[in-house]
């Protein structure tokens, strides 16, 4: 789960000495660090490998995050955070609800192609209360995009937000076992959940 730092990748190696960081600075180089880390060797990879990866004790991170539950909560709410964005952005679209909606679901898969750790975590720290909370977020904006695109016809009647999570999710099942088809499937999905017109 790759999250930017105000320095850009490698924070570590090119900001200032740990020591001469506010708590927020800390903060933002923890994340980046921890979002490198993870990516590259699963949420399984140790506290001590994020710490060294910051360029700070291990005791600095467990100051700025409690656990690692807490640490992989505050990755997966802005991931979440990303996602809400998105869908305001799909609300706000002219073009049509449908359209929007379509829009949303390619960009999101275009996400999760791109970082595969993102799905693991949020799965880990789904109970989190703050990672509950945005999520919850997340799904009520969505299903007022579905409402739309359901009032406009092209939607078919019986969607969810959970079936467009299914379908994300087959989406990112697809990409591991077939990297080149993800986007065959997520044709599929949203053909599955276009409403049917009469013939």
């Amino acid at each position: 789960m790759v999250i930017p730092t105000p320095e850009g990748g490698g924070a570590a190696r090119t900001a200032p000495p740990w020591a001469e960081l506010g708590a927020e600075a800390k903060r933002e180089r923890l994340l980046g660090a921890a979002g490198e880390v993870f990516a590259r060797e699963g949420i399984e990879a140790p506290m001590p490998a994020v710490a060294a990866a910051a360029g700070a004790g291990v005791g600095s991170v467990y100051r700025q995050f409690p656990s690692k539950e807490d640490l992989l909560a505050a990755l997966v709410v802005r991931r979440l955070d990303t996602v809400a964005a998105d869908i305001e952005a799909a609300l706000a679209e002219k073009g049509g609800a449908w359209r929007a909606l379509v829009g949303l679901m390619w960009r999101l898969a275009d996400l999760q192609a791109a970082d595969d750790v993102a799905a693991e975590a949020i799965a880990t720290v789904s109970g989190h209360a703050e990672v509950a909370t945005r999520a919850g977020l997340c799904e009520r904006r969505l299903e007022t995009l579905l409402d739309a695109a359901r009032a406009e016809g092209r939607l078919r009647a019986d969607a969810s937000a959970a079936d467009v999570r299914l379908v994300l999710a087959a989406v990112r099942a697809t990409r591991r076992r077939e990297p080149d088809g993800w986007r065959r499937m997520l044709e599929l999905g949203l053909d599955g959940l276009a409403a049917r017109t009469a013939s």
